[in-house]
């Protein structure tokens, strides 16, 4: 009884690499759409984490601006947040540290909403954030209340994110090529969150999730937290 051909060997391994790769493909699909839904669901914590924070101390957290982050706000003498854009502090806030990515969170608020011993009132919260948040085309998504804070994952690509290392340590990751990206962290009030976009080399997978000012001052009534 005779043997199998070299060609017919490399025949059936031309074969069964791309029954792999087929099988491969959608694993690899399915893997990426379960970080996205982690990410989603850390991001909707986060945001709820914020609200509860709020209720019980009567203001947001300020951001981590610690190099590397080291999960806890930045208050200065005072009482006011060394910088209004970080790290979200998740430590603070008993959260997971970062996207499903391994990148921390970033985090923007409002100084109307941080300051520590200045509370702020339901009069002055309305209409006091300049953040503003905007979507396809350059539409305003976030009025006509803007956003008390944000919180935002640099998606799959990370760029302009900070990746976590093991034993405390962290580096900054590439700047991003995206204009919209680009607008996500360079450090002004405007923001971009809209669906997953490629314009020619450069992909937008930012994700971002906004707490109303409405919904916060609603909830801190509720809790009698204001009047």
């Amino acid at each position: 009884m005779s043997g199998f051909s070299l060609l017919e060997m490399a025949l059936a391994l031309v074969i069964l690499s791309l029954m792999m790769g087929w099988l491969m493909t959608p694993l690899r699909v399915q893997q990426a759409l379960q970080k996205y839904q982690q990410t989603e669901q850390r991001l909707y914590a986060a945001q709820q984490a914020l609200l509860g924070h709020a209720i019980i101390y009567h203001y947001l957290p300020c951001p981590d601006t610690d190099q590397p982050p080291d999960g806890w706000e930045n208050v200065s003498a005072n009482q006011s947040c060394v910088g209004d854009e970080g790290v979200l502090p998740w430590l603070q806030l008993g959260l997971v540290a970062t996207d499903a990515w391994g990148r921390f969170l970033r985090y923007r608020a409002d100084s109307t909403f941080t300051h520590h011993a200045q509370w702020f009132s339901v009069s002055a919260a309305e209409n006091a954030s300049n953040i503003q948040v905007v979507g396809d085309a350059g539409a305003l998504i976030s009025a006509p209340s803007r956003p008390a804070a944000i919180i935002l994952s640099h998606g799959e690509n990370g760029l302009g994110g900070i990746q976590s290392v093991s034993g405390g340590q962290a580096f900054v990751m590439t700047a991003p090529v995206h204009v919209d990206e680009q607008e996500n962290v360079d450090g002004d009030l405007v923001f971009v969150d809209k669906a997953q976009q490629q314009a020619g080399g450069a992909v937008f997978d930012d994700r971002l999730v906004m707490l109303s000012p409405k919904v916060l001052i609603q909830q801190m009534v509720q809790a009698q937290r204001l009047p």
